[in-house]
């Protein structure tokens, strides 16, 4: 019998906060296992209870959710990654997003997000897939798209938020180009889309998918569905 899905909580907000937490301690098989306000506090419920996932507001008082989620990963390291990390954010705050996009976290809500969809995000995160709010995945692709035009015009000074990938992955992707269909797979990897959804919008089989997926993972050299989709808003696949 598997055990519960120990969750902790890092939210400022504290309607938010207990709202999450009685509402998922009311489901069957969950268990909240700790909540806090701040990061620093946050930092310390992560490595004393090591949670199955942690549910992070990016925005908290003292300091953002990235540097948490650095700090526990990097205080942890191997052992940090059975800790699968939901990214709360709100998508009024452009850059907002684009750093927690860059983050590195696992899933990505806004926090204006309906319960039965956070319970969902939560399975599929737990189950070792990405969950990407579509506002998410379409404020960083405008954004990425943005950022490659200005960049071809002039490399001056301009900041690019998601940087480029590096070169060894670059020749990778040179010697291995994606296909058509590849990409259209990827697009709809980075706007959220999960494998059944995927094989509905493209007609294919759900075989043909993973298939397609796999294929995508490997030329982009990436261990996950969120990684694929960092790389390729970096590399500027999807313009």
């Amino acid at each position: 019998m598997m055990g519960d899905i120990r969750v902790a909580i890092i939210e400022d907000h504290s309607l938010t906060r207990i709202g999450m937490r009685s509402s998922l301690n009311e489901q069957e098989g969950i268990q909240v296992v700790g909540d806090e306000a701040t990061a620093d506090k946050g930092l310390k419920l992560l490595r004393s209870t090591k949670p199955d996932i942690a549910i992070i507001d990016i925005g908290l008082p003292d300091r953002d959710g990235i540097w948490l989620v650095e700090q526990f990963r990097e205080s942890f390291g191997s052992e940090a990654v059975q800790t699968k990390v939901m990214m709360l954010t709100s998508f009024a705050k452009e850059q907002m997003v684009l750093a927690a996009f860059a983050a590195g976290a696992d899933s990505y809500c806004v926090k204006t997000i309906k319960f039965e969809l956070l319970l969902e995000a939560l399975y599929m995160t737990y189950e070792g897939q990405s969950w990407i709010d579509p506002a998410i995945a379409r404020i960083v692709l405008k954004h990425t798209r943005q950022s490659a035009a200005t960049v071809a015009k002039a490399n001056a000074a301009h900041t690019v938020t998601i940087s480029a990938i590096d070169p060894e992955q670059a020749s990778i992707l040179e010697a291995d180009p994606l296909t058509n269909r590849e990409l259209q797979v990827l697009e709809l990897i980075v706007q959220g889309y999960s494998n059944n959804e995927i094989a509905q919008k493209l007609y294919l089989s759900l075989g043909s998918v993973k298939v397609y997926v796999r294929g995508v993972l490997n030329k982009l050299c990436a261990s996950d569905r969120t990684q694929a989709a960092v790389l390729a808003l970096r590399a500027g696949l999807l313009n």
